[in-house]
């Protein structure tokens, strides 16, 4: 297939790109980046890092230093790099199940799994869904526990007319490819609590700067992203392309400061942000309306006053060789599906739970297929994935 639509795309354009490498160096170009993030969130102190696995694993350093708590409650249907960064910071993950309703943390679940040493409750917008229930749940946190927001799928997400990342007591951000703000690398922290701020302050004065091999190939890293997410380019690089996934988690996490092509391109992009947002959103929902009337599919449902600017659209099939078929005819059209996560984080790790704990996050790692919403995607774009989905179920 000569053209192929990835999962994921680059919104850089090669003008983007070159302008951020040729902006001033040093900390006015940080600067820049963190004020805009701070108008784009309504948070007041942000800090910037060099991924979004580094920013949660420095914001669970920080409250370690407020609380000596050990557990850190998460669904368990998710990425494997959050545990990494858990146990790093020498603290326990607790999971709990996720409602297959929305795809996010059951909060009545998460209720289920507070105790006295709940350091905090880690919210996880997924797939750019934005999690309900976070101000009930926030009140109800036993004292001296924290509500983290993970909005690494969700940047643009707006929750009972709010942006993402304002709930909780501190959220991080992740800029690398296939994010919504896609500057193949990259993260923030965003707290308007002064004790969180401080602490995390303290942590980012003892990380170095990204190295100077970090900041070499930062560029051509996004060079390359944008070159080979255009269709024709990555139609025929895909079956190179497809060997190198990454399946597994990370085995460590290297904290450092964002670097400067990343926070130039980042004040660059986040000028579109609201376009890319409303884009993903309306990308997500027209394949909603046109996949709601099949009967072997679940689709997330989406609240009232929520506009999720979706990472990519998560779809569950209830027949396994139906899914199966969906991806191989989306792929001989020139359409790329991924099943994201293979695994929960129960079968990724040994966490002391038994194999069928979680049944509704095992059943979603089982029967999900995500499709791309990007907003580089046109209307014939979404028909055709409508179409072909429509004749894999019927």
């Amino acid at each position: 297939m000569l053209r192929k639509l990835p999962i994921i795309s680059s919104s850089a354009g090669f003008g983007d790109i070159i302008s951020s490498m040729r902006s001033q160096k040093g900390l006015c170009v940080s600067s820049k980046f963190r004020e805009a993030l701070s108008v784009a969130t309504g948070v007041t102190n942000i800090y910037l890092t060099n991924s979004g696995i580094s920013a949660f694993y420095l914001i669970l350093k920080a409250i370690s230093k407020l609380s000596p708590k050990k557990e850190i409650v998460l669904s368990a249907y998710t990425a494997g790099s959050l545990i990494v960064a858990i146990r790093k910071a020498g603290l326990k993950p607790v999971l709990c199940d996720i409602s297959l309703d929305d795809f996010n943390m059951d909060t009545g679940a998460v209720m289920n799994v507070l105790s006295d040493n709940t350091l905090a409750v880690l919210a996880i917008h997924m797939f750019g869904i934005g999690s309900r229930g976070l101000g009930t749940l926030r009140a109800n946190l036993p004292r001296g526990a924290f509500l983290i927001e993970d909005c690494c799928q969700a940047m643009g997400s707006i929750v009972d007319g709010s942006a993402v990342g304002v709930s909780g007591d501190v959220s991080f951000f992740s800029y690398n490819r296939g994010k919504n703000l896609p500057l193949c690398g990259g993260g923030s922290i965003a707290t308007g609590d002064v004790f969180i701020a401080k602490a995390i302050e303290d942590q980012m004065r003892e990380i170095p700067e990204i190295s100077f091999f970090g900041k070499l190939t930062n560029g051509l890293r996004s060079l390359a992203f944008t070159l080979f997410t255009n269709p024709y380019l990555y139609g025929l690089a895909y079956p190179l392309a497809s060997r190198f996934r990454e399946d597994a988690p990370p085995g460590d996490i290297e904290a450092r400061k964002m670097g400067d092509f990343t926070a130039a391109l980042g004040t660059r992009l986040i000028e579109m942000m609201e376009e890319f947002a409303r884009k993903r959103y309306d990308n997500g929902l027209y394949l909603l309306k046109g996949l709601k009337v099949l009967d072997g599919i679940t689709l997330p449902e989406i609240p009232e006053g929520f506009r999720p600017a979706f990472n990519r659209m998560p779809i569950l099939f209830k027949d396994l060789e139906r899914r199966q078929l969906a991806k191989e005819r989306l792929s001989e059209s020139g359409i790329e599906a991924s099943r994201m996560y293979l695994r929960p984080l129960h079968h990724m790790f040994e966490l002391g739970y038994g194999v069928l704990e979680f049944p509704n996050a095992c059943y979603l790692a089982e029967h999900l297929l995500t499709l791309p919403v990007y907003p580089e995607l046109k209307k014939r774009d979404l028909d055709r994935i409508i179409r072909i989905i429509s004749g894999a179920v019927k």
